[in-house]
């Protein structure tokens, strides 16, 4: 075989193994080029039970294949809304994370079987002002001065403040618009004294307490917090029955010309 023809077969042979190669490459199946979505992030950490706001999420993007069905693409979508779990500083928003915000009560919001009476105030009888709309407070009653030297009675305990004056407001319970999670709320000033406090009665004590206002002397006593109703035990006011007779819902003592009040009525 001369030169020329082993030039030749050695040509072929180098092109069909090209060929060869080429062909494989063009057969391997292509990868297809990931697809980015844009998603909402926390850019910080957001506490469950925390109202989103603006600064509080951020739209960025994330591979298709890492984002959950119900990510939310919108920051929009989630501002005004609270979140229902812990979401960590750069975790996915998505709907099942977040829940509607409840409805802020308008007004002032009497338990259901209870009902709101007021009684007069000033800073000794309503405990220097520090009743505040939430307390738990117990009411005593000063008979008038009779025979002998008058005597206290705490007719009732545990009873709920509902408001005083016309601040019905519980600062602790009422979250600040646009406040980031955990931040103290903004100071503010302090209202002059209080003429009233309004109390949640059932309708029973409601009669007692307006019988015992318009001939005794009533008072706030301040409960600490936590302690049980029954740590005291209910005590009856008797006072000298005034010229008119009593209201027939109220009880009448053995003794006549003593009207006797029992606030001894079960408190929610």
């Amino acid at each position: 075989m001369n030169r020329r023809n082993i030039t030749i077969v050695v040509v072929a042979v180098l092109a069909i193994g090209l060929g060869l190669v080429v062909y494989g490459v063009l057969m391997q199946p292509h990868k297809a080029e990931p697809v980015a979505r844009i998603v909402v992030t926390a850019s910080m950490n957001i506490p469950a039970r925390a109202h989103i706001t603006a600064p509080m999420v951020i739209a960025t993007t994330r591979p298709a294949e890492e984002v959950q069905s119900d990510a939310i693409g919108n920051p929009a979508d989630a501002v005004g809304q609270v979140a229902a779990i812990d979401i960590p500083q750069g975790g996915i928003v998505t709907t099942s994370a977040l829940a509607k915000p409840t409805p802020v009560p308008v007004g002032l919001q009497v338990p259901p079987g209870m009902r709101a009476v007021s009684i007069p105030i000033d800073m000794v009888k309503g405990v220097s002002g520090l009743v505040k709309p939430g307390d738990r407070v117990d009411v005593m009653s000063i008979p008038p001065r009779g025979e002998g030297d008058p005597r206290a009675y705490s007719f009732l305990r545990d009873v709920l403040v509902l408001a005083i004056g016309a601040d019905y407001t519980n600062p602790q319970a009422t979250p600040v618009p646009g406040a980031a999670p955990g931040a103290a709320p903004p100071p503010t000033p302090a209202p002059g004294p209080a003429g009233t406090a309004t109390l949640a009665v059932t309708p029973q004590q409601a009669d007692q307490l307006a019988s015992a206002d318009l001939n005794t002397v009533l008072r706030l006593a301040l409960r600490p917090r936590g302690e049980r109703a029954s740590s005291q035990p209910v005590e009856l006011v008797q006072y000298p029955q005034a010229a008119k007779p009593a209201p027939s819902t109220t009880p009448q003592s053995a003794h006549p010309g003593v009207v006797v009040i029992n606030g001894d009525v079960a408190q929610p």
